[in-house]
């Protein structure tokens, strides 16, 4: 096929291409700014700061949105499997599709071959969008961060964990300089059932002093059905590990013991176990502020957030917004901002500091919840139909340098495609086995960057579950460029035939 053939061939996809390009600039152009940032009590905009993303990740844009369109949404884990459907029944479609259109040519219609032309478009589909995802989470690249006017606000999460919880992927250091690239100046670890000191991680080391203050405290069970953190100015009380179902409920000898002898604050977690009943109890109790947003587990039925609101609201406790932050992923969608006049010019421990005594001192008025989006449960159709809301969302809250990258990638790959045609290789299998490759080599990177995040900690899990995306990424590099090998062998005399990686 040779020139004015070959663009003929070629100028309806083209034109397709060139409008979808156009309306993602167009909703980009709209200036919503969807993701705020919104106060988490009441979702209204919050003047003075802005959410944004790195300008570095504009390079990869295409390859990442796969991934940032579900992770907008109000809970990722459901729009995510949601979209997974959607993205299956659609490749299944297009290929039963196309191996109809074909068979109508040949005048060989035939019900099996089409069935099983969707069934392989779907698995082939299906399982790269599965990779990218699992790259994204593995990979711990910074998504939004936290952009504030003002100096003297501290940006805090007050909710995260390292390597000293059984279940986080992440050092200490690696935990702070993430907190840093997303727009923290304060992070409460929290680990899991143990108050550990970190302060005694830090040694002589002074590349902490350019990094977020942070507070060491413990996340633990008193109930049943309860959660709590203890924030800590002397970690060195010891905690002992107990069952749930040894003891009954006991939140307010924990308060107690936080606010004495570690001179700290408490905040209880609003998890979907805890009953509207427990908020007034828990208050009665000591506990200082409760979490109205939190970016691990974002659902909150409407019963306890309404209960939360109005308790907290007639008690004058603080509501905070925080990460859970375990290692997974880089995505960022809750900070705490404090009004703190003058903390610009305090120490990392000073700023500390202050932080558990606004807390302590129940100032709800200087303590605000922000949030990236709406996080919570969202209505029946707006689960259904979350690909295309998410995908529109998605749309308008792109930058110019995103945007761009967009245009840029799009016309390079069609330009690639037009080319490898031309050249006789299979252009559908040869573009798909350089973007598993690509995956293969990041998974490969995640992989090798988890286990030495054990190694350095001396910590097994992150060890452990490092070794899934570097054997998975090592077998999808390898039967990539066994595709890529093989199509280049096929070359010329063989066009039309695709790899095992094509969905065509």
């Amino acid at each position: 096929m040779e020139g004015e053939e070959l663009l003929k061939h070629y100028r309806k996809t083209g034109l397709i291409l060139f409008f979808g390009l156009t309306v993602i600039t167009v909703l980009s152009c709209l200036h919503t700014t969807p993701q705020g940032p919104f106060d988490a009590r009441d979702y209204t905009r919050i003047a003075g700061m802005r959410v944004e993303f790195h300008p570095w990740e504009a390079l990869f844009e295409p390859l990442a949105s796969p991934f940032l369109i579900p992770a907008g949404s109000p809970d990722f884990q459901v729009s995510c499997g949601i979209m997974i459907v959607w993205v299956l029944l659609a490749a299944a479609a297009w290929g039963m599709f196309a191996e109809f259109r074909a068979g109508r040519q040949n005048r060989s219609l035939r019900i099996w071959p089409i069935l099983l032309k969707g069934i392989r478009s779907a698995l082939v589909t299906g399982s790269t969008l599965m990779l990218i995802i699992c790259l994204f989470v593995a990979g711990r690249i910074p998504g939004w961060r936290l952009v504030v006017d003002d100096p003297d606000l501290i940006v805090a999460d007050l909710h995260c964990h390292t390597t000293k919880s059984p279940d986080a992927l992440v050092t200490l250091k690696t935990n702070l300089k993430w907190h840093a690239s997303c727009g923290y100046n304060v992070a409460a670890l929290t680990e899991h059932n143990q108050l550990f000191a970190h302060e005694t991680l830090m040694g002589a080391d002074s590349s902490f002093d350019r990094l977020p203050a942070f507070i060491s405290g413990l996340e633990a069970h008193t109930g049943p059905r309860t959660m709590l953190l203890g924030l800590c100015r002397d970690p060195q009380i010891p905690f002992e590990k107990q069952k749930v179902d040894e003891y009954p409920d006991r939140s307010a000898w924990f308060s107690n013991k936080i606010h004495e002898e570690c001179g700290g604050a408490v905040i209880g977690l609003t998890l979907k176990r805890l009953a509207p009943g427990d908020i007034a109890r828990l208050v009665d109790d000591g506990v200082d502020g409760f979490e109205i947003a939190n970016s691990g587990h974002p659902e909150m039925g409407p019963d306890l957030r309404r209960e939360v609101l109005d308790t907290c609201r007639a008690r004058g406790i603080p509501l905070v917004a925080s990460t859970d932050w375990h290692g997974w992923t880089g995505m960022s969608r809750a900070w705490t901002v404090i009004r703190a006049p003058g903390s610009s010019a305090l120490s990392r421990s000073e700023r500390a500091n202050l932080v558990i005594r606004k807390l302590r001192e129940h100032d709800s008025a200087d303590i605000i919840p922000v949030v990236a989006g709406y996080m919570g449960d969202a209505s029946l159709a707006h689960s259904i139909f979350s690909p295309i809301v998410e995908t529109l969302r998605y749309a308008q809250e792109l930058s110019a340098a995103r945007v761009i990258s967009w245009w840029i990638w799009t016309w390079a790959i069609f330009a690639l495609w037009v080319f490898l045609y031309r050249i006789g290789i299979a252009p559908g299998g040869f573009l798909l086995g350089l973007l598993t490759c690509a995956v293969g080599l990041g998974l490969i990177a995640a992989g090798i960057s988890l286990i030495g995040q054990g190694i350095v900690s001396a910590a097994s899990y992150p060890i452990h579950f490092g070794l899934l995306p570097l054997g998975l990424g090592a077998g999808v590099l390898g039967y990539s460029i066994f595709s890529l090998v093989t199509l280049l062998r096929l070359r010329g005399g063989l066009r039309g035939h695709e790899s095992p990686l094509s969905g065509s």
